[in-house]
């Protein structure tokens, strides 16, 4: 693909590779003892790309991925990914943030999620370096750690009714990472619809309840509920220079498989069954050479909605 080629596609960066796929591809399956059946590949173009999500039954991603690229060009600012400039939670605008596609609910129902919910409530929620931020963020709140505090907003019901933006503004605590090498995922784990709309991703927990000090002005914390979600950013912005791969995609979805560190090349696992293929091995870059041709593709913040389990239990509370 040409520098302004917007499209995925074959480029000089993996001359040699897509030669070897071509090549593979066209001897997969045989006509007769003498004649190899010869296929014609053709580069699929970023804007398949959500068909063929949709085709594979991954609706969120291909969601996300529509939205991306029929939205106004903006680049997230790398001071909002590390945290240095980023709006609080309820502040960051609408038209960057995405809060209702993705459901707790559906994502822990893949195992690596909940196992990894599971963890960050067992060992992070209230561990030390949790309680500490917990003691931060009510110093932040107003209270002076004298007296009673109970914090977190509940419905008439007693059930905590606030969304990921405010526990990520007023409680979050502590967190865990899921899938923390996008690239072994894409090599090695079941390729799935959490994969597509999220890849590597944030899992969040703030906790809820009544602080208070006794007459020695010790300081302690009764939890109420802990609430788990998923704060991601969706863009495609290279780091440190190195352009990454999105996978082996063609009009009916994505051919890797996480086999083997081999299956982004050998694609003989394919059903051949028609003489013209769309086939292009992505990358970052596509979307970005995309976004500097049409002005479009928008990157968003993306926050699920919130997981909640009730808590017990007095744990001291570090108030310096």
């Amino acid at each position: 693909m040409g520098v302004k080629n917007p499209y995925a596609g074959f480029n000089s960066r993996t001359v040699t590779q897509d030669t070897y796929i071509v090549r593979k591809l066209e001897k997969t399956r045989y006509l007769d003892k003498e004649n190899y059946s010869r296929i014609t590949i053709e580069p699929i173009t970023i804007q398949q790309i959500p068909k063929a999500m949709s085709r594979m039954g991954w609706k969120r991603s291909a969601s996300f991925m529509t939205r991306w690229l029929n939205s106004p060009a903006w680049k997230c600012p790398e001071s909002w990914k590390d945290g240095r400039e980023l709006p609080e939670g309820m502040y960051i605008p609408d038209q960057h943030c995405d809060d209702t596609t993705i459901k707790m609910s559906w994502l822990i129902g893949y195992p690596r999620v909940a196992n990894a919910v599971t963890k960050l409530l067992n060992e992070r929620a209230l561990s030390p370096a949790a309680l500490k931020m917990t003691a931060k963020r009510l110093k932040r709140l107003g209270w002076d750690g004298t007296g009673a505090y109970t914090f977190g907003r509940k419905n008439i019901l007693g059930r905590p009714s606030m969304s990921a933006r405010e526990l990520e503004q007023n409680y979050q605590n502590n967190y865990l990472g899921v899938g923390d090498n996008f690239t072994l995922h894409l090599m090695w784990d079941t390729l799935d619809d959490v994969f597509g709309s999220l890849g590597t991703f944030s899992l969040k927990v703030g906790v809820i309840g009544t602080a208070y000090s006794d007459s020695s002005k010790n300081v302690f914390f009764e939890p109420s509920y802990a609430g788990v979600y998923v704060k991601d950013f969706y863009d495609f912005n290279n780091d440190n220079g190195w352009d990454q791969p999105l996978g082996v995609w063609t009009e009916d979805g994505i051919l890797t498989r996480g086999e083997s560190v081999t299956s982004i090349l050998n694609i003989k696992t394919i059903t051949l069954n028609k003489k013209t293929m769309k086939c292009a091995y992505v990358f970052n870059s596509d979307f970005l050479k995309y976004r500097d041709k049409t002005g479009r593709g928008g990157d968003f913040i993306v926050f699920s909605d919130v997981y909640w389990v009730r808590l017990c239990g007095v744990y001291p509370l570090p108030w310096d």
